[in-house]
């Protein structure tokens, strides 16, 4: 049985660890990558598991690249935590909520349309606001293969996040606030996270403007609670932790193919803006407590 005082700084004690457990790895690695001119962002690193399964990736850079993949921060973060809180009572019914696939038809659909509808209002912005100028795709994973890529990101980003942000954090929040607090509070602890990811290998290479540091922070503080608030609705009402996993990965994967792949650095802001639409529509049509 975990203590009291344990109980009563979970839920700092899962941010600080999702935090550490992510960036000790994350830091040294964008450091290492710097120097040798490599990247490790989503698209590029299916690439890289492919070059390791041919035996062409470089060993040292191998290791690298292993490591910052199944660092898993924020669901490591909170299998411990639950662990020590709540023991194997709590393992289990994280497991339970885990491993729940069905749910009415009308949230799949929401699920799998939601990400699509925001790329292509997304796209639209970028499209007028760029004096209706054709957009250049790009794709930077080949569509051929768009099914790895798919089952990369639900391992890799929903896999290794969702236990964590979902499976503990969220419901832990709901316990003590209310719906749209909990909502802003763990947005803003989520968005910060990426903070490594999203500034430092671009201000390490120089490409780091302030213009776009001022953009990349509104959109993981500001931008990232409009989208959490959405996720909040979809998860109180399936109580599916499962087709959170699947969200999380499905939508990265349409806003890689949609939206970076454009090549419109505007369509990418107005992604991380577009969400908080639906979220003041939840809000003004559910009770703001409970969503």
């Amino acid at each position: 049985m975990a203590s009291s005082t344990i109980r009563k700084v979970q839920l700092p004690l899962f941010f600080v660890l999702a935090y550490a457990i992510t960036w000790a790895v994350q830091v040294p690695a964008y450091l290492f990558v710097a120097v040798r001119g490599e990247s490790l962002t989503n698209e590029v690193n299916l690439l890289h598991f492919l070059d390791l399964f041919r035996g062409v990736l470089d060993p040292e850079f191998a290791v690298v690249f292993l490591l910052v993949s199944f660092s898993f921060g924020p669901t490591l973060a909170g299998l411990i935590v639950i662990a020590l809180t709540r023991g194997t009572a709590g393992l289990r019914e994280l497991a339970y909520r885990l491993t729940k696939v069905r749910i009415p038809w009308h949230w799949v659909a929401a699920i799998l349309l939601i990400p699509v509808l925001l790329a292509i209002a997304s796209l639209a912005v970028a499209f007028v606001l760029g004096g209706f100028q054709p957009l250049h795709y790009n794709p930077l994973v080949p569509l051929i293969l768009a099914g790895p890529f798919l089952v990369h990101l639900l391992i890799f980003t929903g896999l290794a996040e969702e236990i964590g942000w979902r499976g503990y954090a969220l419901p832990e929040l709901l316990r003590r606030h209310t719906a749209e607090k909990a909502s802003w509070i763990l947005g803003l602890a989520w968005g910060l996270w990426h903070l490594p990811s999203n500034l430092l290998l671009p201000y390490l290479r120089g490409q780091l403007t302030i213009p776009m540091a001022i953009a990349v922070l509104l959109g993981l503080t500001f931008g990232a609670v409009g989208w959490t608030i959405v996720l909040t609705w979809l998860y109180i009402n399936t109580g599916s932790l499962f087709w959170m996993v699947v969200l999380h990965g499905y939508y990265n994967w349409v806003h890689s193919y949609l939206v970076i792949s454009s090549g419109s650095y505007t369509a990418q802001v107005a992604a991380g803006v577009l969400p908080w639409a639906i979220a003041a529509y939840l809000l003004k049509k559910n009770d703001p407590a409970t969503l």
